[in-house]
């Protein structure tokens, strides 16, 4: 009877020392130090994280210096690999590329911030989509969608998402565009734009008051030449050809909603979220 007893003993020693270790092992795993950014680079600490969900068909996200189509010539927006979705078949592959397990509860205003190619063939651009979930069995929420046809890189910056996510998915489905890529994607608490923080060199253009309810004021450190407004689909709603530090447009008509705001200058494109009231 002893001897079962502290066989039981043992065995129960044995299994919380295990249960342990791969809590341990979990908890290791979480991402938990923001601001975060994935270059996708081969001594990237983080890219061997991320995971794969096949949505249709079994088409993989690779990391590459070079698009599998279209984007000749094009390197990494910085270091030397991106995330590539191939885009070779004329099927309506879709994969979601998940990013490894995050833990938040730290970050008050948690943002995501990405560059993104994803250039035309003939009329076709792929589809691109940004999800989030709470936990590794929670069901995947869409947070945007879109099919804009940038052929170098685009800025997607400052863009607002739930309190305590656990994981973020950009997902990808092919719609007969060249493949579609993506560096530098970044998770912050900062209230700037992440474009601030990944390249110095450049300024963003900032939007007031937001959310907006009628008008929506913009200024920048270069001349804006273009303010385009786009849905939560990426259809263009409004573009404003404009040559100024400072300005505002109307958007007193748009239905309430989110929306995506880009503003170009000389020296690139930054990307936001506003909110219209």
């Amino acid at each position: 009877m002893k001897t079962n007893l502290l066989l039981k003993k043992m065995k129960n020693r044995y299994f919380f020392s295990v249960l342990a270790i791969f809590s341990a092992m979990g908890a290791k795993a979480q991402l938990s130090t923001f601001p975060w950014t994935e270059t996708f680079d081969d001594d990237s600490p983080t890219r061997s994280g991320w995971t794969q969900i096949y949505e249709t068909n079994n088409v993989n996200w690779t990391f590459s210096s070079t698009a599998t189509t279209g984007s000749v010539g094009i390197p990494a927006f910085s270091g030397t690999k991106f995330a590539n979705f191939p885009a070779t078949s004329s099927n309506a592959d879709k994969t979601k590329l998940v990013s490894p397990p995050l833990n938040t509860a730290g970050l008050s205003s948690p943002k995501i911030s990405f560059y993104l190619i994803n250039p035309q063939q003939g009329a076709n651009a792929n589809w691109v989509r940004i999800y989030y979930r709470f936990s590794a069995t929670d069901p995947w929420n869409m947070m945007m969608g879109f099919q804009p046809p940038f052929s170098s890189w685009y800025f997607f910056g400052n863009i607002g998402v739930p309190l305590n996510i656990y994981q973020i998915a950009i997902e990808c489905e092919n719609a007969q565009g060249y493949s579609t890529l993506i560096d530098n994607f970044t998770i912050s608490n900062d209230v700037l734009s992440v474009n601030d923080v990944l390249n110095p060199s450049k300024s963003s253009v900032k939007y007031y008051p937001n959310p907006v309810k009628d008008v929506l004021n913009y200024t920048s450190k270069e001349k804006v030449q273009e303010i385009v407004v786009y849905d939560i689909a990426g259809k263009i709603i409004k573009s404003h050809k404009v040559d100024s530090n400072r300005g505002n447009i109307d958007v007193s008509t748009l239905d309430k909603g989110m929306y995506i705001i880009s503003g170009k200058t000389d020296i690139g494109t930054d990307t936001f979220k506003i909110i219209k009231n």
